[in-house]
């Protein structure tokens, strides 16, 4: 059964099975009807290397652990889009940005959650990854590499030629010279016309 409106509210940590696992445990409130749910993650309370106040194998102090990189808590840290702390055993300081998201997961037992299973609803804002909003009109790219500027056309505002989406330029000129003849052909036709009929367009102007 899937748990939706999932809002973090705290954590704690401990050993369970008698002392036999080290854990980290989340509990969530579902908006939806107000009801209190947790969820278990495998986590380290011991500290990984010595240092020189501290041993390897001492005990973290309350409230930090730290997490391996392919493990459930990683990854569903990851799927928040929430930056990693500054090292491994500093997730404690980073807990309370969990609250920003909404989370949905499938339910274990009880009120457990399935720990695999705990992921946002929705991918969150982040101003560092998020592609800027497009605007309404359609723009248009120029295909051609060779072509470096694009021109105001009459009546239209100015077309970007960085614009992401794929238009066939072809039919964007279509649309707005209509049938009128180009300078490029008119230019040709005046160079390979007679005399007799450059004086007869001459008087008719």
């Amino acid at each position: 059964m899937l748990i939706n409106n999932l809002k973090y509210q705290s954590y704690s940590t401990g050993s369970y099975q008698n002392g036999k696992y080290d854990g980290i445990t989340l509990q969530l409130i579902c908006t939806d009807n107000n009801e209190l749910y947790h969820v278990h993650f495998n986590v380290c309370l011991v500290r990984q290397r010595s240092t020189k106040k501290h041993k390897k194998g001492s005990p973290l102090p309350k409230g930090h652990f730290t997490a391996k990189q392919n493990s459930h808590f990683m990854k569903m840290w990851r799927s928040t889009g929430i930056p990693l702390p500054r090292s491994n055993t500093a997730f404690y300081d980073c807990m309370g940005k969990l609250k920003s998201i909404t989370f949905e997961a499938e339910l274990a037992k009880g009120t457990r959650l399935d720990a695999g299973t705990l992921r946002p609803m929705t991918v969150p804002d982040n101003p560092l990854i998020n592609t800027r909003q497009l605007p309404d009109k359609d723009l248009i790219i120029t295909p051609d590499k060779d072509i470096h500027q694009v021109f105001d056309l009459p009546g239209e505002e100015h077309i970007s030629s960085a614009c992401p989406n794929n238009y066939d330029i072809s039919k964007q000129v279509g649309e707005y010279t209509s049938n009128s003849i180009s300078p490029v052909d008119d230019t040709y036709r005046i160079h390979v016309q007679t005399t007799e009929e450059w004086l007869a367009e001459y008087d008719e102007g």
